[in-house]
């Protein structure tokens, strides 16, 4: 295979660990932020982890302003409304604390209260050209990677749509397994699976790289090996700890190799269904994946033993497809939709979701097999089984 010649994109500075919360101040304070605006959400507050990063900014003299009425999903009029709100509060830096509707929000609120405009100014390649205000992400989930993703999603005009550049990756991430503790099952099964569709995407993506394959087939390694006790026994910090780590080589990897198919058609479902992020993914991974298989069987056997499947002596085709019964096994176990009937979407709304997929090309133009209109139709009506 002919690889891309392409530097790999990450975060300048990553804190790792139980505990890792607490330098936030002194990153801060190295980039000379005196106030920090957080973009959060009423559940991270409820957690207790805003009271938590608050003390440690107060404590280091650091002021603080707080949002924290950030949506799942969010639209345009949630970044306009926080720049509206704030733009003269004399903030000099953001923290984005929480899921990655939080974290992205974030990121184009550090540029629009630097740069001005509205978030519709902002949407598609590289219009961002520099950076926005000081910005640090601590992720509270273990899912999106969006700390060290050069990419922000919103929902505008009804569909998922992306400001993408490399100006607004954060000047660091601080990564603390510990503020995953407090997660629900079904929003860990949900995050822990679109950090595990993430890291197979990647590694399977058009655009990998032997640089960004290594992060991928760690990542899929430690999620397929952790999720069940982090959704089932969720007090578990190794497991957590694992999915975190899992989580943030995953984004790497997609910041670099992008994501795929499964994401273009997963799109349709939370842009106009509002299907959570994770498990929109997760409910077209197993057919877009199956799909992808023949494109590249030498992968997707490697996958397969990722998820734990044994594969030893199998010939090649065989163990490729072990790769299905690893992730369908996993879907199960942690218990998320699995079919499109199951989350209410009707069978007759099949154009529109064709369409809708159709238009994600930065997407597709990844996935390692060409699909037709006719090709997504057959996949979408595979989920609904």
């Amino acid at each position: 295979m002919i690889y891309p010649g392409k530097p790999l994109l990450c975060v300048e500075r990553t804190y790792f660990g139980s505990g890792a919360l607490a330098a936030l101040p002194g990153v801060l304070g190295e980039l000379g932020v005196s106030r920090a605006l957080i973009v959060t959400d009423k559940g991270v507050a409820a957690s207790g982890a805003l009271d938590l990063t608050i003390e440690h900014l107060k404590k280091a003299g650091i002021g603080v302003a707080v949002y924290d009425e950030t949506q799942p999903e969010p639209g345009a009029e949630v970044a306009d409304g926080i720049v509206a709100q704030f733009a003269g509060d004399g903030v000099d830096g953001v923290v984005g604390l929480g899921g990655g509707s939080c974290l992205d929000t974030a990121k184009v609120v550090a540029v629009m209260l630097k740069h001005g405009g509205t978030l519709r100014d902002w949407l598609g390649q590289d219009k961002v050209k520099a950076p926005g205000l000081p910005m640090v992400l601590v992720p509270t989930t273990s899912g999106t990677g969006s700390e060290c993703t050069p990419n922000a999603l919103f929902i505008v005009d009804g569909e998922k749509q992306a400001v993408l550049s490399r100006y607004i990756l954060p000047q660091a991430a601080v990564v603390d397994p510990d503020l995953t503790l407090s997660m629900p099952p079904k929003v860990t099964a949900a995050s822990g699976l679109d950090a595990l569709i993430h890291a197979c995407e990647s590694y399977t993506s058009l655009g990998a790289t032997p640089l960004t394959e290594v992060f991928s087939l760690r990542a899929v390694e430690l999620i397929a090996g952790a999720i069940r006790a982090a959704v089932w026994r969720g007090s578990d910090r190794k497991a957590r700890a694992d999915i975190s780590l899992g989580s943030y080589l995953a984004g790497v990897a997609i910041a670099n190799a992008g994501t795929t198919a499964v994401h273009a058609l997963a799109y349709p479902l939370g842009g106009k269904y509002r299907i959570p992020h994770g498990v929109s993914n997760a409910l077209m991974f197993p057919y877009v994946m199956e799909w992808n298989i023949p494109a590249d069987m030498e992968k997707f056997a490697r996958l397969a033993q990722a998820v734990r499947e044994d594969v030893d002596g199998l010939p090649l085709r065989e163990a490729a497809r072990r790769f299905l019964r690893g992730i369908e096994s996993i879907i199960e176990d942690v218990g998320v939709p699995r079919t499109l009937d199951e989350v209410g979407i009707d069978r007759g709304e099949l154009p529109a979701l064709v369409e809708g997929a159709a238009r994600q090309q930065r997407l597709l133009r990844n996935n390692p097999r060409s699909l037709s209109k006719e090709d997504m139709a057959a996949i979408y009506a595979k989920a609904w089984r």
